[in-house]
């Protein structure tokens, strides 16, 4: 059971809760506008890439993190500007699966210049160093994820129960043109959900330079392990963008240690197909409602 624990559920449910964070983004844009933005994974390395080249420049640290954060708030609403509110709602789901990949894809080249596209230590993040915890290696990096999702998804399910700005944002995903009738515009609704995603992406951002080594073309990989999750758990739905990230986090980890780490993707994408056969819209999705 020890080493279970050390081996597959301590670094699952850390991965899986990055896999979840990402997912909850996903989740959080669909709701509002019935699109995906694929370029988020390129979003969540975008700040603390810019935060290590600000303070190679000679930027004091606190300076750099605020222009790393600036920097992803103006990318988000720039993306939003140009690859997703044209297509909101629009019915097709090309226009913006090829939009928003366009965006990463820029985005990767964009990074990879300065970077040189070599591998980074972040030093500014949450500490990485293992210690001994009830007798297991672990370190604060990989104990802050779990937690942090968690409170993420906590946070927004208040949001969207308990405040207005939360109801009109679920208005426009359900009806458009019954939330416009009512005042609320689908614009602004587009730039909130786009900037909520953004902090999301800080915040994930963060927890991935802690505990890992950044690349240009991190963001990639973890997009699709986060399309996988909320794909399974349901596209609007954040508890179950929060499940399918777990899920995902352990699958791949204990397929890497009992077969090996090459059939990581082919178990995580198998899991997806069986789900989908069972619940076509995922764990805890809904066939969309239209209600009159």
């Amino acid at each position: 059971m020890d080493q279970f624990i050390q081996s597959i559920l301590l670094p699952g449910l850390s991965q899986g809760a990055i896999y979840g964070l990402i997912a909850v983004a996903f989740a959080v844009l669909h709701l509002t506008t019935g699109v995906i933005n694929f370029g988020h994974g390129q979003l969540v390395v975008l700040a603390p890439i810019i935060i290590l080249l600000s303070a190679a420049a000679g930027v004091p640290v606190w300076l750099a993190f605020l222009l790393g954060f600036a920097a992803l708030l103006i990318a988000a609403l720039v993306t939003e500007v140009v690859a997703i509110r044209p297509f909101v709602q629009s019915g097709s789901a090309v226009s913006w699966i090829l939009s928003t990949f366009g965006v990463s894809i820029v985005l990767t080249e964009i990074l990879a210049i300065p970077a040189g596209g070599e591998a980074t230590y972040f030093p500014f993040g949450i500490p990485s160093d293992p210690f001994t915890l009830w007798g297991f290696r672990v370190s604060w990096a990989e104990l802050s994820t779990l937690p942090a999702l968690l409170l993420v998804a906590v946070l927004l399910t208040v949001f969207y129960r308990a405040t207005r700005v939360g109801r009109e944002l679920r208005a426009v995903g359900e009806d458009v043109q019954g939330a416009e009738a009512l005042g609320i515009s689908r614009a602004r609704a587009s730039q909130i959900t786009v900037l909520i995603s953004a902090l999301i992406a800080a915040v994930t951002g963060f927890l991935v330079a802690s505990s890992q080594i950044l690349l240009p073309n991190l963001g990639i990989f973890f997009l699709f392990y986060g399309f996988v999750a909320v794909s399974m758990g349901g596209m609007n739905s954040i508890l179950g963008a929060v499940i399918g990230g777990l899920v995902v986090g352990l699958v791949s980890q204990a397929t890497a240690v009992y077969i090996g780490p090459l059939y990581g993707n082919l178990a995580v994408f198998t899991l997806l197909v069986l789900v989908y056969v069972v619940r076509p819209h995922g764990l805890f999705g809904a066939r969309p409602v239209r209600e009159v």
